[in-house]
C-alpha cells in the first residue's frame, strides 16, 4: 500500500498540470485518509467508499455481457457495464442484451462511442463521441448515464472539463484483472484471491474476453462472496444515482444503426 504522503505528493503533481489518467491500478488503498483524498481529488474515482464493497466493472461491450450479468444476478450481485456505441460491434445490434441487463438491475455506463483515447481529442471531438453514445442510450433504454469510464483509463484536464459540463462522474479502478494483457484464467483468479477483505475495490474487466466471462467471473463471484464482499454497482458503492435522467425508451427504426457514424477507434 502506498504511504499517504506519497499519494498526496503524487496527487498534487498530477493536478498541477494537464496530466494523464490518475488511477491506482495496482494499489490496495484502504485507509480512510487515503480514500478521502481520492474522493476530493478532481479526477477519476478509483475505489468504493465503504469497506466490504466490491464493484465488478466490464468495459468495451456490448459483447458477451449477458454472461457475467447472469452470473452476478444468480449470486445476488450486480455489475457495472461501460458500453461503447461502435467498438466490438454496433450497440443497436445487441439492444436486447442491454435492455435485459438494465432491467435486471445492472448499471449501464458510458465508454464513448468508438473507444478513442479521449486525452487526444479536441473538445468538439469528445462532444461528438458523447452525443452519439448518449443518443443510443436514450433510444435503447431512455436513460442518460451518470458514470463514465475513459478508454484506457486515459484523460486530461480538457476531457474532464467536457465530462463535468455534461454531468458525468468519471470512474477508473484500483484493481486491474489483466485480462487484456494476456493473463490466463488461473493467473487472474489468483490475483482476485489475493485481494484482502474488507478493502474496497472497483475492478476492471472486459466483457469482450472469453477468459473473463467463461472462466474467471464464474469462479470469482462466489469466491468474493465467500470472503464476505457485497458485490455492488459503482453507483451503489459511491452513494450516487446511476443515471442523470430516466425516461421512455424509443422504438426501433431506421436510425438504430452505426452506419455512417464513427468507426471503431475513430475520433
Amino acid at each position: 500500500m502506498r504511504f499517504l504522503s506519497t499519494l498526496v505528493l503524487a496527487a498534487s503533481a498530477l493536478y498541477a498540470s494537464a496530466a494523464p489518467a490518475y488511477d491506482l491500478a495496482n494499489s490496495t488503498t484502504t485507509t480512510l485518509a487515503e480514500r478521502d483524498l481520492l474522493e476530493r481529488a478532481p479526477g477519476a474515482i478509483t475505489t468504493c467508499k465503504n469497506r466490504g464493497e466490491f464493484a465488478l466493472t466490464f468495459d468495451d461491450g456490448p459483447y458477451w455481457g449477458n454472461k457475467p450479468a447472469k452470473t452476478l444476478s444468480d449470486n445476488g450481485g450486480r455489475g457495472t457495464f461501460f458500453l461503447n456505441g461502435n467498438n466490438w460491434g454496433c450497440i443497436y445490434d445487441r439492444a436486447d442484451q442491454i435492455i435485459a441487463a438494465y432491467k435486471a438491475g445492472h448499471t449501464i455506463g458510458s465508454h464513448t462511442w468508438s473507444h478513442p483515447d479521449i486525452a487526444k481529442l479536441s473538445e468538439a471531438q469528445l462532444h461528438k463521441q458523447l452525443d452519439l453514445v448518449e443518443g443510443a442510450f436514450k433510444k435503447i433504454l431512455g436513460i442518460k448515464p451518470r458514470l463514465f469510464r475513459p478508454p484506457y483509463g486515459s484523460y486530461n484536464d480538457r476531457a474532464l472539463k467536457v465530462l463535468q459540463q455534461r454531468g458525468y462522474t468519471v470512474v477508473n479502478w484500483n484493481f486491474d484483472s489483466g485480462d487484456t494483457a494476456g493473463k490466463s484464467a488461473s493467473q487472474i483468479i489468483s490475483a482476485y484471491n489475493k485481494l484482502a477483505y474488507p478493502n474496497p475495490y472497483i475492478a476492471l474487466n472486459h466483457e469482450t474476453k472469453s477468459v473473463t466471462v467463461d472462466q474467471v467471473i464464474p469462479k470469482v463471484v462466489p469466491m468474493l462472496k465467500a470472503k464476505g464482499y457485497k458485490l455492488v454497482t459503482v453507483d451503489k458503492c459511491l452513494g450516487i444515482s446511476p443515471y442523470q435522467s430516466v425516461g421512455a425508451a424509443g422504438k426501433r427504426d431506421k436510425t438504430w444503426t452505426c452506419s455512417g457514424t464513427l468507426a471503431p477507434g475513430q475520433a
